[in-house]
């Protein structure tokens, strides 16, 4: 079987042990939190962004109004984003809360020195 191969900022990693932590990392919806990174789908790739790199993770909610024949409805979308090296990367959408949500706590308690949330004004 070929190796799995991970694209994102890994350099220096041992990618035997990425595939490792991808097999056993916890599934919240389609993002896995394991002890070295989280692991998301990019298309055909699959993107690791390591703790290690991580300047701070937060959740964008995104509202979207639709019209439909008989009103209007609001839909929810929530983004797990990922601040690297000044950058946003990985905006994740998902329609469930609770599973972004619980992402965030699992992230924040594998890596506890990745500041979690939006950053506060000075």
């Amino acid at each position: 079987m070929a190796e799995k191969r991970f694209s994102g900022p890994v350099e220096g990693l041992d990618p035997a042990a990425l595939a490792a932590d991808y097999e056993r990392a916890e599934r919240f919806d389609k993002l896995r939190v394991g002890t070295l990174a989280v692991y998301y789908r990019d298309g055909f790739r699959v993107k690791a962004v390591p703790f290690a790199r991580m300047q701070r993770a937060f959740i964008r909610v995104q509202q979207v109004r639709g019209r439909m024949c008989c009103g209007e409805a609001a839909f929810f979308y929530y983004r797990l984003v990922f601040l690297v090296d000044g950058k946003e990367i990985c905006d994740n959408m998902s329609e469930n809360e609770k599973a972004m949500d619980a992402a965030l706590a699992r992230l924040h308690e594998m890596a506890p020195e990745v500041p979690v949330g939006v950053a506060k004004e000075a």
